[in-house]
């Protein structure tokens, strides 16, 4: 018999339908059920010798499902705009507090068809009332839009083969998903359509989707090359080469810390995507201030009010915690933080993968103070804390970890969701997490 989900003191949130979780179980503890599980995990590897761990799947109760999909098209509209104000708001600039490695490279972009985010992720955390919080902004190197779709369409398919009735699927479920929204982005931003594209990565870099992004782009019979952005060549005219051969389209998955390194070497690329000679999702504008987490900071401070739909505004301070940037902060404000960790989390703006947050509860005073200290001089977001609830972390244990709700947009319409499971305070699939696919009801 299946484990009914546990009755703790720990919060479940009601967005979430336990029917579906309790029958999913179930079918997840027959031997069926174990094979596609141990099938699942082992078609993915989050990096060398560390698998993606997957959990129970879960349902979004209907009544949630045109919530969620107002909150991702709101938010989006209000990237763009923090993007789009970034090039001439100098109190934007100021929140946003940019690496000194990138200020040059968005002072000279300055071309308006730069400004798309065409691909994000809104990181929510449910809570207990039944409402959630945006406590992240993703917008760079989806892995998870094409491993949640995949696993997605495995359970569906399993499930209605046992006679489940399932929702419609989102987009992540389709086959092929990768290539098919990326090179849809491409049609519409640039009027073309590619015969080669180029994925670009450091040379023994993180390649996480890039395998299967390979895969569902030749199902277009579309050639494409793993590449290093170091090869790309372009004198600011003409059209860019790589390895001897034109290149005008381009994946992108180089992350922040990457970039940065690697910047010295990256001219003739970071000029082809300033001059539109080479696309590649988000731009650098849109991928390097959409990617920030001090974003937040701007949503959230009414100074800012201005910028926005009246409407839009309303809506997303129902969601957006209270958020600043540290550096901004008069020393009251940084004495309150200091004084009450549990209340606060810090996170340094274009960080990844659970790196550079720091979650006051649990942490000791003195590395607190420190902590604070350094997100003062470096102008890290400091943001408000607020609990998540908790889910059942796998199919053959009660255990429950706290989790949130991953939110994948394509210019702005939910196409993806997924949740993220974990013991640590920081739910993150690099550190202990694991990633339970997502159905939204209707």
């Amino acid at each position: 018999m299946a484990s009914s989900p546990p009755v703790v003191d720990a919060p479940l949130w009601p967005g979430l339908d336990r029917d579906f979780q309790r029958a999913l179980i179930e079918e997840g503890l027959a031997p069926d059920g174990k094979a596609l599980r141990h099938r699942a995990e082992a078609r993915f590897l989050y990096a060398e010798g560390k698998p993606f761990l997957l959990g129970p799947a879960q349902m979004v109760v209907p009544e949630m499902a045109e919530p969620l999909r107002q909150v991702t098209r709101t938010y989006h509209r209000a990237i763009e705009i923090i993007v789009e104000a970034s090039v001439t708001d100098e109190a934007v600039r100021d929140v946003l507090s940019t690496p000194p490695a990138l200020a040059d490279d968005l002072a000279s972009d300055t071309d308006p068809a730069n400004r798309k985010v065409h691909i994000c992720r809104l990181d929510l955390l449910p809570d207990p009332d039944g409402g959630f919080w945006i406590v992240e902004t993703n917008a760079n190197c989806p892995g998870g839009f094409v491993f949640s779709g995949i696993c997605n369409r495995a359970w569906r398919e399993f499930l209605e083969e046992r006679g489940h009735t399932l929702p419609p699927p989102l987009e992540h479920e389709e086959m092929g998903f990768m290539a098919n929204w990326f090179l849809r982005v491409i049609r519409q931003d640039t009027g073309t359509s590619p015969d080669f594209l180029a994925l670009l990565r450091e040379e023994g870099g993180n390649r996480l989707e890039l395998t299967d992004f390979a895969k569902h782009v030749a199902w277009h019979d579309i050639e494409c090359e793993e590449m290093d952005p170091r090869e790309v060549e372009y004198d600011g005219s003409g059209t860019p080469m790589a390895r001897g051969r034109p290149l005008t389209h381009a994946y992108q998955k180089i992350g922040m810390q990457v970039f940065q390194r690697l910047r010295a070497d990256l001219e003739p690329f970071v000029a082809a995507v300033r001059d539109r000679a080479l696309f590649v999702q988000n731009g650098q504008r849109g991928r390097w201030v959409g990617d920030d987490k001090l974003c937040l900071a701007v949503i959230s401070d009414p100074e800012f009010k201005h910028l926005f739909d009246a409407d839009d505004w309303d809506l997303l301070q129902k969601h957006v915690p209270w958020s600043r940037n540290a550096r901004l902060l008069d020393d009251e404000w940084l004495d309150a933080v200091r004084a009450e960790p549990a209340r606060y989390v810090l996170k340094r703006g274009l960080d990844t993968r659970g790196n550079g947050v720091l979650v006051g509860r649990g942490v000791e005073q003195d590395h607190w103070d420190a902590a604070v200290r350094v997100a003062a001089d470096e102008g890290w977001l400091v943001q408000e804390f607020h609990p998540t609830t908790w889910t059942q972390r796998d199919f053959d244990s009660p255990e429950v970890q706290r989790h949130d709700l991953a939110l994948g947009a394509i210019n702005g319409e939910l196409t993806t969701l997924f949740m993220r499971s974990s013991g640590e305070l920081r739910v993150n699939m690099s550190r202990s997490g694991r990633m339970h696919p997502v159905f939204l009801g209707v």
